[in-house]
């Protein structure tokens, strides 16, 4: 008896989550009253002949913002294929007007739909894990090349800063493309679900209009229960007269006047007594058999429209994860641009600009990756232990 409580749990928490009533806990864990430090330095204010190169940021402008999309629908996403994994099967015994061939597809429907659901918790999950992570691990590799950067600078070591330089953005490349994959595979297990939500929704469509349709469906079932309570009716009326006359045939019988009309009564009343028990007993078994099917039926009916709903919002939060895997794409891209820009200008600054720029830019984004890192560890940890104990 727990499965359906926790089905119903579940789904409360998608509504509420995705309603926006409620933050994941790693949302309002990385939030700061304080205000963090903008990402370009006031290199203008240290060192006024030099302009600030937005350019040459180091840090990562616009990640956060990104990670906590993806947060949101990991969470969502995880929340809503747990619930079609747990959900019981459609049942469909008793219900004659559902054919099998339906009733085939429907269940492969169901099948595909858990299917789906394991696909993005044991293969698509872990790519947006890794995705957070590598951002986890960016972070510590910056903040071990920090100290290194730092003093190439002060030395005016161009061909450190350079090396240094590579390294990082070699690593941007590669978190990169590891986005990129993702995004390709989230696209294409959005295009399958679509298809097979489609499919999914076209028999639920057909089974719900026949369980619900005035011919063959719970109306109709409804009102042959009606017709039966009246057969009971007339019958009982029968049954009574027919006792009346078993029981006047009898005392006629026994009279030697009467006793040929008494016989007639006596048989014609035992046959109505018979005939009539049998009808009402037959129509109770049809009226219990009737209320079932209805159960049933509605059951079912009820199952279907949560099925279908979740599979449809699972398609939906898909398309928002695919939209906020390719803002985190574009931000790695935009560093690596970035990176790139220094890289290739070094050595056409001289040594006091260079050392200016990279002490400059240093400072600012080692505080701004300790920040994104802190968010990117919160969701790992919070919702991976949320969901974990959904399961």
């Amino acid at each position: 008896m727990n499965k359906p409580y926790k089905v119903m749990a579940l789904s409360t928490v998608i509504a509420t989550i995705a309603a926006g009533s409620i933050t994941p806990s790693y949302a309002s864990a990385a939030e700061n009253t304080t205000k963090p430090a903008p990402i370009y330095a006031d290199a203008t204010n240290n060192y006024p002949e030099y302009p600030e190169y937005p350019e040459y940021s180091l840090g990562p402008e616009g990640l956060k913002d990104a990670l906590e999309k993806t947060g949101s629908n990991m969470l969502v996403m995880d929340l809503y294929a747990l619930t079609i994994i747990k959900q019981a099967n459609v049942n469909f015994d008793g219900l004659t007007a559902i054919s099998n061939d339906l009733q085939t597809g429907m269940k492969n429907n169901l099948d595909v739909s858990r299917v789906n659901a394991k696909q993005w918790l044991d293969d698509l999950k872990p790519q947006v894990i890794k995705t957070n992570q590598n951002i986890i691990n960016y972070n510590t590799e910056f903040q071990n090349y920090y100290d290194a950067l730092l003093e190439a600078a002060n030395n005016k070591d161009k061909e450190t800063i350079k090396a240094v330089l590579i390294e990082l953005k070699d690593s941007i490349s590669k978190n990169r493309d590891a986005v990129d994959k993702l995004g390709k595979d989230l696209i294409a297990f959005r295009d399958k679900l679509a298809l097979d939500t489609q499919n999914f929704k076209s028999n639920t469509d057909t089974i719900t209009g026949i369980l619900t349709g005035e011919k063959n469906g719970i109306p109709d079932m409804k009102k042959q229960i009606e017709v039966n309570y009246k057969l009971i009716d007339e019958n009982n009326k029968v049954y009574i007269a027919s006792s009346v006359a078993t029981a006047l045939g009898a005392y006629l019988t026994a009279t030697v006047i009467f006793a040929p009309i008494g016989a007639a009564g006596l048989g014609g009343g035992i046959y109505g007594i018979t005939t009539s028990q049998q009808q009402i007993n037959s129509a109770y078994e049809k009226i219990k058999q009737l209320t079932t099917n209805i159960s049933t039926a509605e059951l079912q009916v009820a199952k279907l429209t949560v099925l279908e709903q979740n599979t449809k919002n699972l398609v939906e939060t898909v398309g928002a994860a695919v939209t906020a895997t390719e803002k985190i794409k574009d931000q790695w891209t935009t560093m690596g641009v970035k990176y790139q820009s220094l890289l290739e200008n070094v050595d056409k600054m001289n040594s006091d600009q260079i050392a200016i720029i990279i002490k400059s830019k240093l400072n600012t984004a080692k505080g701004s990756w300790n920040d994104v890192n802190q968010y990117a560890q919160n969701i790992q940890n919070g919702e991976i232990k949320f969901v974990e104990e959904k399961k």
